[in-house]
């Protein structure tokens, strides 16, 4: 009749750890499938940002295409005056509109993705307007490589 009991605790036991292992697995394999989505989803935003600053590089209108917005994600872009002659600062960030039901922050500002700053020619008001580039008529040579002495 002991026996029977102790039988009865080691199994109770062993699915009660059993079950708690489990338990512990699944929460890790969930936080690495959040940190994924997160980690993709900033991806995107950095991508986002990266084909913005080339677009106002090559002096874009930002009006002119909205075929590369992504659903979520709101991009603000501006260009600042820097300390360098002839350069503006360009900033562009990126912001997730999509919590993903995440709790409000206090101050209920989107959280920020994504910024890159980069210095560009022109002022503040406006990118300056690239020159042409022309290919020389001409094709580069290379000069015949000297050996040396071994």
């Amino acid at each position: 009749m002991i026996r029977r009991g102790s039988i009865l605790l080691e199994v109770l036991l062993a699915t009660a750890v059993f079950a708690f292992a489990g338990v512990v697995v699944l929460g890790a394999v969930d936080g690495s499938v959040t940190d994924g989505a997160r980690a993709a989803r900033r991806s995107l935003a950095m991508d986002l940002a990266r084909s913005t600053l080339a677009r106002m590089e090559a002096g874009i209108p930002d009006e002119a295409d909205q075929s590369f917005a992504v659903p979520g994600l709101r991009v603000e872009s501006r260009m600042e005056p820097s300390d360098f002659p002839g350069l503006a600062l360009a900033v562009v960030e990126v912001y997730d509109e999509a919590r993903d039901g995440r709790a409000a922050v206090a101050n209920d500002d989107p959280p920020r993705l994504a910024v890159l700053r980069q210095l560009l020619r022109g002022d503040a008001g406006a990118v300056a307007p690239r020159p042409e580039v022309t290919r020389s008529e001409t094709p580069r040579t290379m000069s015949p490589r000297k050996e040396t002495p071994r």
